[in-house]
Order: structure tokens, then sequence, then C-alpha cells
């Protein structure tokens, strides 16, 4: 083994998103010394560089801010964290004109005003357009003329802890990981460890971004936080076009008011979700144009022809990937309706990651959380197609902030070398090992388990545990025996390690929540259930290396937003006889 590089600082970030980047920047403002780490580039990686849109309130009055918290927890089925709603609502407008002073172009209108407008899951809640990709270039640059400094291309794996343990009783001491051209290991001492590395999603190369995987959750459960909303890693999409190509933006496509028609030209999510229509979640259009094509109705398609042009343009304008994709393949969205076909997968739906207070604070000390890698507790199983980044601004700000507190007022906590050899060698292990298995081959295995259609689409106790068994199967014999030739392969086996690790947590999940709601759809609870279910469900790892279940209420008596009566709801998707 190579002999580590080993670093020291006072806030160690990892992930460069805009969550990352905003409490890498922050904390940097307030005088601390910090390292960023990117396993890519940053700027040119991560879920923002798909970003069309962000949630966008303005100055609100209590009473305006009570209107568009009602919106967020409805459309959460009443799960969301109310507490952290109340500050998204209250500090987005200053993080959003931060970024305008950094130079961000927001769309504005003809007299320089910011330019809002609608998006899924909002009729009262505003966006406003932006390229996700410019962002991250302009923090990017940000990054540099404050001073933080940029490891790039290099992949963390675990984090570190006071007492040598995991899960730990101390705190978080730092990470390592390993540099993934040269396979340089990096051992980083900090003060604090912030993490936005980005959801949990398989490596589905056509669709969205393969490189997070799960990495974060890992290494935050590892050392002892708990996780939330795992049993809502129900990913959805409808954005693969006409077989051909696929593309991101479905948030402004719902926005621009887009229809979704089936092969008859019937306009059908009303009967799917008579609140939503065609402004629904990703999860219930992906499933109502699957039960379409079921019940012989299909093929869909998504219906642009009655769209203004001013509209269509700046889709096209702000989600270039889709209007590349139509040029190559000459489609005219203004006259044809575009085919599509929907696919589920396990990953982050609406929430599904670490839990987080409203500072990104994780139950374990020194440790904190940003964007997508947390539970999303403003969003929790909801319908926001651009709250994401705007969550992940606030909260990378919060982020950067206590951890500069926490790191100006402490000494470094210790390293145990006994655990700094330990993940080192267990990092690089597949770099040693010989064989034929190889990262490819757990991706199809775990692929094969988790997409089989009667599981992905109809779940029910049997159908859980039994994937849940092969899953562990695949951890249990596959993982260990997984070689990488070089550190790039090396970079896949770990991600691959990741992934199945999680996923076994996710079916764990399902099996707790006994109901139907969001994405978690169960065929022997089909129903939303107000009256047992209004909980969370929390996993950790015990003390035993055993995941530990809780299932807190969510606390609604200190919430202003309640629900008019506790009642069990009906799902309105049919379930074929062979599935029930």
């Amino acid at each position: 083994m190579k002999q580590p590089t080993e670093l020291r600082t006072d806030v160690l970030v990892i992930g460069g998103g805009i969550g990352g980047c905003r409490a890498a920047l922050r904390a940097r403002q307030l005088g601390c010394d910090v390292i960023l780490t990117e396993k890519a580039v940053v700027g040119r990686a991560g879920p923002m560089t798909f970003v069309h849109s962000q949630f966008a309130p303005w100055p609100l009055t209590d009473e305006e801010k009570l209107v568009w918290m009602r919106e967020f927890v409805q459309a959460s089925n009443y799960l969301a964290d109310q507490e952290w709603l109340d500050v998204l609502l209250a500090e987005a407008p200053s993080r959003i004109d931060e970024l305008a002073e950094m130079g961000v172009p927001y769309e504005r209108d003809a007299d320089g005003r910011l330019k809002y407008t609608t998006s899924r899951g909002h009729k009262v809640g505003k966006t406003i357009n932006v390229d996700g990709r410019v962002v991250m270039e302009i923090l990017r640059r940000e990054l540099r003329r404050h001073g933080v400094r940029l490891l790039e291309k290099v992949m963390m794996t675990d984090l570190l802890t006071s007492d040598g343990q995991y899960p730990t009783l101390g705190e978080v001491s730092g990470a390592v990981g390993f540099h993934v051209r040269t396979g340089e290991p990096f051992v980083i001492r900090s003060k604090a460890v912030i993490l936005n590395t980005g959801p949990l999603y398989p490596k589905i190369h056509f669709s969205y971004i393969d490189g997070v995987t799960g990495e974060g959750h890992r290494m935050a459960y590892r050392a002892g936080a708990e996780l939330a909303g795992m049993e809502f890693t129900q990913y959805a999409s409808w954005s693969y076009w006409e077989d051909t190509f696929s593309s991101p933006g479905q948030a402004k496509i719902q926005g621009i008011g887009a229809k979704f028609i089936n092969a008859h030209g019937e306009e059908f999510m009303w009967r799917y979700d008579p609140e939503w229509g065609n402004l629904s979640s990703l999860y219930r259009v992906a499933r109502a144009i699957i039960t379409e094509n079921m019940e012989g109705r299909g093929p869909c398609y998504v219906d642009f022809r009655h769209c203004r042009e001013e509209d269509i343009e700046m889709l096209l304008r702000v989600v270039p990937t889709l209007d590349l994709g139509l040029r190559e393949f000459g489609i005219d969205l203004r006259k044809q309706p575009l085919k599509t076909t929907p696919f589920m997968a396990i990953g982050m739906g609406t929430s599904g990651g670490l839990r987080v207070d409203t500072w990104s604070r994780t139950n374990v000390s020194g440790l904190y959380a940003v964007g997508t890698c947390t539970c999303l507790p403003v969003i929790m199983s909801g319908n926001s197609g651009s709250g994401h980044s705007t969550f992940s601004n606030v909260g990378g700000y919060r982020a950067g902030e206590d951890a500069a507190r926490r790191a100006q007022r402490m000494k470094h906590p210790p390293v145990k070398e006994p655990q700094l050899e330990a993940v080192l060698a267990e990092m690089l292990a597949p770099l040693d090992r010989r064989g034929n298995t190889r990262p490819a081959d757990v991706w199809a295995a775990i692929g094969d388990v988790t997409c089989e259609s009667t599981f992905a689409l109809f779940k029910n106790a049997e159908r859980i545990d039994r994937t849940r068994r092969l899953v562990n199967e695949i951890k249990t014999y596959l993982l260990p025996r997984m070689s990488a030739p070089d550190p790039h392969e090396l970079v896949k086996a770990l991600e691959a390690r990741s992934y199945v690790e999680m996923v076994e947590l996710c079916c764990l999940a399902y099996g707790t929540r006994e109901e139907s709601r969001g994405e978690h759809f169960r065929v022997d609870f089909p129903y939303q259930d107000d009256i047992d279910w209004l909980r969370w469900v929390v996993i950790k790892l015990a003390s035993h290396g055993e995941p530990e279940i809780s299932t807190p209420e969510v606390p609604l008596d200190r919430y202003p937003i309640k629900p008019d009566k506790r009642e069990r709801k009906p799902s309105p998707f049919p379930v074929p006889e062979e599935y029930r």
C-alpha cells in the first residue's frame, strides 16, 4: 500500500454539490481552513448539474408563510418536518439573493425582476429558472476566490472516529479516501465533517447521473448516524423519449402545462391523482403510465402541442439536454406528442438519507449532512419538483456556519491508529484480490433482484422479505469477492458496496411501514394510514452491529399544519389479481 497523504483542516466537506459549496464558502467566510473533496470535478458532477429551476419564495409575511408551508406539508402527506420548512421559507430568499450577487443568471422579466414560474408539486409556491451547470461553475469560481482547498478526483470512503469505534460513542475526527486515477490514499483529520455526497441511485447510464450510489449514507450509518425515509427510495422516471434518449427537466415539463395522454388520446392523470393531475409526483406519473400500459391503453405520451411557444422556448433553453436530443433525432414536440417509457429502481425518490436537525447536524457529534444525502425533511414522501436544490442551498449555508462555530472552539479530536489502518486496508482490498468477480457483476445481480416487476411494483411482506434475503446474499457472497485491477475499477467496486448495503436497509424500511404513502406502495396495505402511520421510520447501526429501527410519531402537536382528520385513504392504483 502506498503511504497515505495526511492533511489537516478545520472543516472537511465531502462532496461538491450546491450544498457542499455553500457550506465550504460559509465556513471559510467565518475564518476556518476548509478542504472540499469531490470524487469527480466540482461544477461537472452531482445532481445540481441536472437542475433547471429552484424553489424560490420571496420574503413572506407570516400569513403567506403558512399558505406556502401548507402546500409542502399536504404534498408530503403530513410527514414533512415543519420546523425545517419554517427555516427554509424564511432563509431561502437571502440565499438566492446571494447566488444572484455572485453572478448566477436567473431568468428575469423585461424590468429585470426575477421571473417566477410553476413547477411540479406547486400551485402556490413558485420557482425561478436557471441552468444548474452554470450555478456550479460560478460556485467553483467562488470557492477558489475565497481560498477553499479543493481536492478533486478523490473519493472518500470512511469516517474516522475519536474512539476508534463503529458506531461511535465519541465524535468524528476525519475521513479516509483515495485518488481515483492514481490510487493514492488520503487521510484528512478535521474538527467537523460535512457530507454532501448526493442521493442513493444505481448506476443507470442512460438516465440521470451514475456516480451517486450512497457512499455518504454508508459511511455515516457505519459511524452511527440515523437514516430516515429509506422506505421512500423508489426512484421513478418517465423522461425516456421515443425509446431513443433520456433527459432531465421533468418538473419543468409539467410546470409549463404538458399533458399525459394514452394511445386513445385520453388525458389520464386525473384518474390517479384528482388533486394534482398532470402536476403529480414522478412516482405517481410513472406508475399511472405503467397501469395504462398494463390495461391495454398504451403506449402513453407527453403532449406539448397546446403549450405556449414562449414556455417551450424557455424549457429548451433551461433543459439543453432535451433540446439536443430532439434536434439529433429530428423530433418537433410542437407537432407531435413524445412517447414516454417509465422505469423504476431503488433510489432516492422524495426521501431516504441522513436525519438532520435545522442546523444540518446528524446525531453523531461533529457530523453534518446537506442536500440529497439527507432524508430531505422538507419533502419526505412529497411532491416538489424544485425544492431539493433550495433545501441544499439553505442547509449547506447553515451547516457551514455551525461547523465553523464548532471548529473555532475545539482542538482536533484524536484519530485511532488501529481504526485508520483497518479502514485503509479494507478500502484498498479489491486491488489485491484475484478473481473474476467485477463490480459490473454485482450491479447486474442487484438489478436483477430489485427491478423484478412484482417487487418493484407490487410489494408485500413476502416479496420484501425475499428480496432482502437475496440482497443479503449478494452482500455476503459477491461483495467480498469483488476484484479491481486499477483505481478506476476500485471506485466502481466501492460504489457497488455502498449501494448494496443501503438497499438492504431500504428493504428493512419497506417492511416496517405497513401502509401505502407517497411512492411506498404495498398491495397488502393498499391505503394511506393516517391513523397509525403518521410516523417516521428511523434506522441506525446498533452497538451489536445490526440495524435498529424506531418509528417516532410526527410531532403534529407542536406543528402549525395538521390534517383535518385521521383516516385510511385507499390507493388509486389497481392491482391485477395475479399480483395480489
